[in-house]
Order: structure tokens, then sequence, then C-alpha cells
């Protein structure tokens, strides 16, 4: 700053002009790179959606070459090194984006979903809570939905319970937490519960023939014939080819 605010007001000492223009010279190649690693990492992401892989890769590469500090860069081609089943590089450019930026919840969570799916439950499970910390992160429903889904995979279900109850305090639509909710009821045999994770399923999304099937089978342990016979003419009538239909027909539910 002081350097700036001296050339500003022309004040022409030789030596402390060049050693101003040197470190403006610098901090503004910084700022160049920071912001062209920028651009990079954001057309990596887009290719990456596009099912462009390797034009992805050479766009999130070139990026953490001008920026290697970039936990955003990192964290990207981490994602990437994820869907191409690259276990080993995904995994250090996760580390890397969250030693970069410990607060960066995006990379957390997305780190939580590579440990999960890698079997290491309980540092997945750190890292969903990490990414909830952040009182700023805009997605936090989601990592406390995939701790929940991380927890089924142990399985643990009050944990997943827990979980799921918790993201949806925050976005009460979220399907998924709502249906996996109804399953975990009907699994511990607390149908009236389930039955209620399934009607609020009925407001947020349509039906497909397994949710269709729970619903049945709730009834069903509930006595309830009316519902049964309703639920059932749905699947009929929307599903008529599918295995929950046929399995219905043949009474095995």
């Amino acid at each position: 700053m002081l350097c700036k605010l001296k050339l500003y007001l022309m004040i022409l000492m030789i030596g402390l002009l060049t050693a101003c223009a040197g470190s403006s010279s610098k901090d503004g190649a910084v700022r160049n790179n920071q912001k062209a690693a920028e651009i990079n990492t954001s057309l990596g992401l887009n290719y990456m959606q596009n099912g462009s892989y390797g034009v992805a890769m050479s766009k999130l590469k070139k990026a953490i070459q001008q920026d290697p500090k970039s936990a955003e860069a990192h964290n990207a081609i981490a994602l990437l090194y994820q869907i191409l089943n690259e276990d080993n590089d995904a995994n250090e450019h996760y580390k890397k984006a969250v030693s970069l930026a410990p607060q960066y919840s995006e990379a957390q969570n997305n780190y939580g979903v590579f440990l999960c799916q890698q079997g290491q439950y309980k540092e997945a499970e750190q890292r969903f809570l990490l990414a909830v910390e952040d009182p700023l992160y805009a997605s936090p429903a989601q990592a406390y939905e995939n701790a929940g889904l991380c927890a089924m995979s142990i399985p643990d279900l009050d944990k997943a319970k827990d979980y799921f109850k918790q993201a949806l305090q925050i976005y009460p639509r979220l399907v998924n937490s709502t249906l996996e909710l109804a399953k975990i009821n009907y699994q511990q045999a607390d149908y009236k519960q389930a039955r209620v994770y399934i009607q609020r399923y009925q407001l947020i999304a349509n039906w497909t023939a397994p949710t269709l099937l729970l619903a049945i089978q709730t009834e069903n342990k509930l006595r309830n014939s009316n519902a049964v016979a309703s639920y059932t003419l749905l699947l009929r009538a929307r599903f008529p080819a599918s295995d929950e239909a046929q399995q219905v027909q043949s009474g095995q539910y």
C-alpha cells in the first residue's frame, strides 16, 4: 500500500520506485494467474458436466499450474478423478483442497462422499460435519443427507435417521431424506411413522414403483385394506410391467 501511495504521488526516489515497480509487477502477475485459474476451473467444470472429460482434465490441470494454491481447482480435478475411478489421484487432490481451505465446505462435502465410497465411514462423517460448520455454506441440508446415506452404508440406521431429520429441518422438501426415513421406520417396525414420511414423499415427488410398493407394504402392516387397494390400483395403472406390480399381483408383500 505504501509503494502504491508513493508512486501515485510521483515521489521519484529511484530505489523506492524500482522496488515498487517490481512488487506491483509481481502482484499483478499473481492476480492474473489466479484469475486465469478461476476461468480454467470454471471451464473444466462445464466440460465435465457435458461429459467431455479429456478437455475438462486439460483445463483443470492448467488451472492448477496457474494457481497451485487454488482449493477450487484441486476440488474440481479431484471430482473428475473420482468420476474416472482414479481413486489415488482423487484422494490426493481432495486432501490438498481441504488443507488449503479447511472452511471450504463444498470440498469437505465432496471429500466426504468420496471417503464414504471408499468405506472410510468415520472419516467421511467428520468431513460432512466440517462442511456444515460454516454458517454461510449454501447446502448444509445436502451434507447432512450425505452423512445419512453414508451411515446407511455401515449400516447404522439410528445415526442415519438422525442425519436425515437434521437435513429435513433445514430443507423439508429433500426427497431422498424423506424416502429413506420412510424405509428406516418401516425396517424398525414403526409403521405409523413410515406412513407419515410416505405421505410427505407423495407431496414432493412423483411415485415410482418401489415407493408405491413401500406404501402398500406399510398400509398392509397397518391393516388398512382401503389404502392397500388404492395404492395397488395406482401401481398397476402406472407401472403395470414392473417387478413390483408382479410382486403385489402374486400377493408377496
